[in-house]
This record gives C-alpha cells, sequence and structure tokens, in this order.
C-alpha cells in the first residue's frame, strides 16, 4: 500500500468553501447526525461557485456535500465505508492535531499506516474502501465531504480525474 493507493489531492485549490465554512461554523449550525460524525449539508450551489467542484461534477456527477465535526479527543474507529466508494474531501480545521491514517493489518496487533497530511485548501480524493481511521485530539475538526450521484472506485476516479 502506498499513499496513492489511498489519497490524492486534486490539482485546483479551494477558492471559496473555506470561507462559507467559516461562515458556517460561526453561525453554529444545527448538525445532524450522520454516521456518527455530526454533519451539516452545504447548499448544492457551490458546485458551480467553486472551480474545483465545477471541474470534478464535469467529470464524476456531485450529489451532496457536507460538512462533518468531530469532537475533541475523539477516534474515530478504523472501517471501509459501506455506502462510499471514493469520495472528495477538504480539512478545514488544519491547525487541529488530527491525524486521517490508513492502514493494512501486518500481525494481530500492528497496523502498517500511511498519514494523509491535508495541505491547506486542498481537496483530496478518498480511497474509502481502504481501512481508516481519524483521531482528534483538538477540537472540534471540522471535514468538507462530498458525495457522487453514482459510486465509482477511487482508482478508475483517479485516471478520470487525473488522466
Amino acid at each position: 500500500m502506498t499513499p496513492k493507493d489511498c489519497f490524492t489531492p486534486l490539482k485546483e485549490k479551494a477558492v471559496e468553501i473555506p470561507a462559507y465554512i467559516k461562515w458556517l461554523i460561526n453561525e453554529k449550525p444545527d448538525w445532524q447526525e450522520h454516521f456518527s460524525f455530526q454533519a451539516f449539508p452545504i447548499p448544492l450551489e457551490f458546485i458551480d461557485i467553486e472551480p474545483a467542484l465545477k471541474k470534478l461534477d464535469q467529470v464524476w456527477r456531485i450529489n451532496r456535500l457536507g460538512l462533518l465535526r468531530i469532537e475533541r479527543m475523539t477516534v474515530y474507529d478504523w472501517h471501509v465505508d459501506e455506502k462510499r466508494e471514493s469520495c472528495v474531501n477538504l480539512l478545514y480545521s488544519i491547525d487541529n492535531n488530527s491525524h486521517t491514517l490508513f492502514g493494512t493489518q501486518r500481525d494481530q496487533l500492528n497496523k502498517d499506516v500511511i498519514e494523509l497530511k491535508y495541505e491547506p485548501d486542498t481537496f483530496y480524493l478518498f480511497n474509502n474502501q481502504v481501512e481508516h481511521t481519524v483521531i482528534n485530539l483538538d477540537g472540534p475538526r471540522y471535514l468538507f465531504s462530498l458525495y457522487f450521484e453514482e459510486e465509482k472506485n477511487y482508482h478508475s476516479l483517479k485516471k478520470l480525474i487525473h488522466g
């Protein structure tokens, strides 16, 4: 397993979404439960407003946008997503002490891990079918994430996006 098997950055940086997320957090939205995350929907109009999302939507149609929150001192346990094969994420809480790890079992007690160290204003194509976890030692942690209209495996989608 290599980092390229787990995630890849999109070329276009976020332009509009970070300011909207900052505004949204200050508005104290009514969070909803979503796969043990706290979530809040982001309007689909951002597909046309955010250049990276507009380009992505032309390659593979986007269905939903949202902001996910994880409280401080929380671990979102190792898992493979049931519903999503791949997605695109952007970490808003870039200065938090939080870690996104991908892992493969080495032996009964040990995993070999790869860390996704999110860069500011960077969207990442994310392989939801590789076992992963989030460890959030600061908080709260805010992550922009999306769903595609149709699921597509990470490697096929990566080829469509990057050629």
